[in-house]
């Protein structure tokens, strides 16, 4: 063991042609663990790879997972799906190809993924077949264009270039590429690049990597990862891991680094070669030809890790993914947050403490309900309440800001200004950032836990700005510190976020590739490669959910949204101006209720700024279809040869019918679109109430009287257990004529039923408390209140008593 230990450490000082200076930015990177409870299929993750449009593909063993931005989906592999490679004797290699195919080698053989149905390819000889090779297949290899070359014997095929090439070595073939789609490059076991001219076939020449002395020992494996004018390369074996790069154009190999173990996998990264291996990770600059290990890795919340890493790659956004052996994926953001926090036993708490105090403007006594009073340069007056922020000008109206418009939270316990005239203010939960632009709050932007903001309360009054610019704010356990400049918003506002859909919902139902639902295919391909979607008449009420792909802040996602035939004004959507339709993970649940027969275009574009919209719009398109009575010519026509016969008696007597039949239809349609409502208020039942979540008592889109008629319509429709019911019913019970009753529904019900799902809650602890013995500490649980603190708060802010009032109240 202590022999292992000096090989390890004494062959690492060795590393060729580069310094070992750390770079302070790579160390600083924090790290975010998904795995198996997140919904991977396992924790070893094989190989990670970033798509064009940022969607996250990631092997586990035997499994492919993709990611959404939200959460995980997997697929599995059959025996059936598996594909002999005689002569791979590598593991995990993934490819994409141009004709939307995944293949993934491992040891002796391969399978493939039909990326437009998400569906591993049980026939791959027959997609080998049609990419014209039809003799044996011993090995096959993707280039950097998308193509695939397969192997049989001492032959190299390839669709696209439409001829056979010679390889050049009867040596293991490792890895096929191609440069300046001119020159055919084989890479051998014995270090040996091979090159051929692929319009002529000629040889070109030979290049050896290294001496005859290495050749076995670096023989195992190999990885190649094209970067400019060549190609840089991995090789292992018994003597451990090599990093070479490979000139093409001077046909020149570089040895840059050697380690005394293996090393696993890479990712190119602004001008840096991220280096997978068995403990941690290698970074080398190319600029200064330096290298930096970073064997410790740091994770959120202060803790560290020491891991082997298979494999990493960079999303669109720049934040770093790895992949262990079994700890799951790690994620860095790209931009360290601005963040720090330090607990009390911390000795820079104590002086940050003091230089906050030095500053604080003087207290003064605070009517009740108000937390902090300050005054900014501007003269402007801001007051941190129980209910939101209050904003007095000297000269302009009171404005209160509330968590729809962008507050993390409406118990605001500190405000102060920066440098830049910015406001910013603590809460409960989280801190915003209030953008000053001329003599108005323009944009909100919040920070929470998941920012480095310590998740617990703030402290009241206590936040300054240091003469340095550094603002510090106190919190219950914590001395939250961080400076406005550096915080990224020019960047991130740029960033380019390009938005998938990733579920759709057909009258309360989840529609899946492939499946029929009442007799029709909806989705023939995978949801996210599906652009446009046909349902039947009475398939009109749907939900879209879309992912922005944003890794990296999700909850600051906006999306701009125009439904052509429904809304045909551009909206703009985000989680704090969204009517409940983005959550906190950045999903955009759209929903589509009582869809007329035509076609409906869906443009949506996706940004991590409100008024920044760098691409042009993704289109979608709905066909609702017409029912076959309004689309069977020959039906019209008879209907008018009959009438033209019978005269008009008949005529009269056959559109009175028609009339009726609408009538029914849409009364039949609405009473549809009730009970999809009232299924949809069932998905939030598993919900557990907090002030971040909830929005109990306020419904900015949700008409009053709508909202009285479904607290009585849907506990009516629950208890129905699917019994049929009428328009005239539902009166009954609303004590709504139902004309009027019909004009309510057809105005509001597309709304987003959170706030009725949470007053339906209060409403069922009123009955609680009428009925029973239950404490207020079990009503609250069963409700599914985060607390009972927050449970009395919310019944008070309903029913202006609190719920031991409201008890004691009721004559018994």
């Amino acid at each position: 063991m202590i022999k292992n230990l000096l090989l390890r450490y004494g062959l690492l000082a060795v590393v060729l042609l580069m310094g070992i200076d750390a770079r302070a930015d790579e160390k600083e990177r924090e790290f975010m663990v998904f795995d198996a409870s997140n919904g991977m299929a396992d924790n070893s993750a094989q190989t990670i790879k970033c798509t064009k449009t940022g969607r996250m593909v990631i092997t586990t063993i035997g499994h492919i997972n993709f990611y959404d931005g939200s959460s995980f989906s997997h697929i599995d592999p059959t025996r059936n799906d598996v594909f002999p490679l005689p002569k791979y004797t590598g593991h995990y290699h993934l490819y994409f190809d141009r004709y939307h195919h995944l293949w993934l080698k491992d040891k002796n053989q391969v399978t493939c993924v039909d990326l437009l149905t998400e569906r591993f390819i049980p026939d791959v000889r027959g997609v080998i077949a049609s990419l014209g090779m039809n003799q044996k297949v011993d090995d096959l290899f993707g280039d950097q264009n998308g193509y695939m070359w397969f192997l049989s014997g001492r032959s190299l095929y390839c669709k696209e270039q439409k001829k056979v090439m010679p390889v050049a070595f009867d040596e293991p073939l490792q890895d096929v590429d191609v440069y300046d789609d001119r020159t055919l490059l084989e890479f051998f076991s014995n270090g040996v690049v091979s090159a051929y001219d692929l319009s002529t076939g000629r040889h070109l020449y030979h290049a050896p990597a290294y001496t005859d002395a290495d050749t076995a020992r670096y023989a195992t494996s190999s990885v190649i990862c094209p970067y400019k004018t060549g190609f840089y390369q991995i090789r292992n074996g018994d003597a451990g891991g090599l990093l070479l790069y490979f000139d093409a154009e001077t046909v020149e190999w570089r040895k840059i680094m050697q380690t005394p173990y293996h090393l696993n996998n890479m990712d190119v990264h602004d001008n840096c070669v991220y280096i997978a291996c068995e403990y941690g990770y290698w970074v080398y600059d190319m600029r200064t030809r330096e290298a930096t290990h970073i064997e410790e890795l740091k994770l959120t919340k202060g803790r560290s890790l020491k891991t082997d890493v298979n494999t990493l790659a960079f999303d669109r956004q720049g934040g770093m993914w790895i992949g262990t052996e079994r700890r799951g994926i790690l994620y860095a953001k790209p931009f360290r947050s601005p963040f720090h926090s330090y607990a009390w036993s911390d000795t820079e708490s104590t002086r940050y403490y003091q230089l906050m105090a030095d500053r604080l403007q003087q207290a003064t006594s605070l009517p009740r309900h108000v937390n902090c009073i300050y005054r900014d340069s501007r003269g402007w007056t801001w007051t941190g309440t129980y209910t939101g922020l209050l904003l007095d000008r000297p000269h302009g109206n009171r404005r209160t800001i509330l968590r729809r418009d962008g507050l993390m939270n409406e118990m605001v316990h500190s405000v102060v200004e920066d440098h830049n005239h910015d406001i910013w203010a603590s809460t409960s939960f989280g801190i915003s950032h209030l953008f000053i632009r001329g003599d108005s709050v323009y944009h909100i932007e919040s920070y929470f836990h998941q920012d480095n903001v310590p998740n617990e309360s703030f402290v009241n009054g206590m936040a300054a700005c240091l003469a340095d610019g550094t603002v510090v704010m106190q919190s219950l356990d914590h001395m939250v510190t961080f400076h406005p400049a550096d915080f990224h918003h020019d960047s991130i506002s740029h960033i380019v976020l390009y938005p998938k859909l990733t579920k759709l919902m057909v009258n309360g139902r989840e529609i899946k590739a492939g499946e029929a639902y009442d007799g029709k295919v909806i989705l023939k391909r995978a949801i996210t490669r599906t652009r446009e979607v046909s349902v039947n008449y009475n398939q009109n009420s749907m939900s879209l959910t879309f992912s922005g792909l944003n890794y990296l802040r999700p909850i600051q996602t906006y999306y701009r949204v125009r439904v052509k035939g429904v809304h045909d004004k551009w909206r703009v959507f985000s989680y704090y101006e969204g009517g409940g339709l983005v959550d906190s993970r950045g999903m955009l649940h759209l929903p589509l209720f009582g869809l007329r027969p035509g076609k409906y275009e869906i443009e949506l574009q996706a940004s991590l700024a409100p008024d920044v919209w760098p691409l042009d719009p993704y289109v979608w398109v709905v066909n609702v279809e017409e029912p076959w009575w309004r689309t069977t010519g020959v039906y019209i026509t008879l209907v008018l040869l009959l009438g033209a016969l019978l005269g008009a008696n008949f005529f009269f007597y056959n559109r009175n019918t028609r009339l009726r039949m609408v009538r029914n239809n849409e009364e039949a349609d609405i009473l549809r679109r009730i009970k999809a409502y009232v299924e949809q208020c069932a998905t939030f039942d598993g919900e557990v109430l907090t002030p971040y979540s909830s929005v109990v008592g306020e419904s900015a889109d949700m008409s009053k009287e709508f909202m009285e008629a479904m607290l009585a319509i849907v506990p009516y429709v629950r208890e129905r257990q699917g019994k049929p019911f009428t328009m005239g019913d539902l009166s009954v019970q609303t004590g709504i004529s139902v004309s009027k009753l019909y004009e309510l529904l057809s105005a509001n019900i597309y709304k987003s039923p959170r706030p009725l799902v949470s007053r339906l809650r209060l409403q069922e602890a009123a009955r609680l408390l009428q009925t029973t013995e239950l404490t207020i500490e079990d009503i609250a649980d069963r409700m599914g209140f985060v607390s009972a603190n927050y449970f009395i708060a919310s019944f008070y802010h309903q029913y202006r008593q609190t719920p031991q009032d409201y008890r004691s109240s009721i004559p018994r």
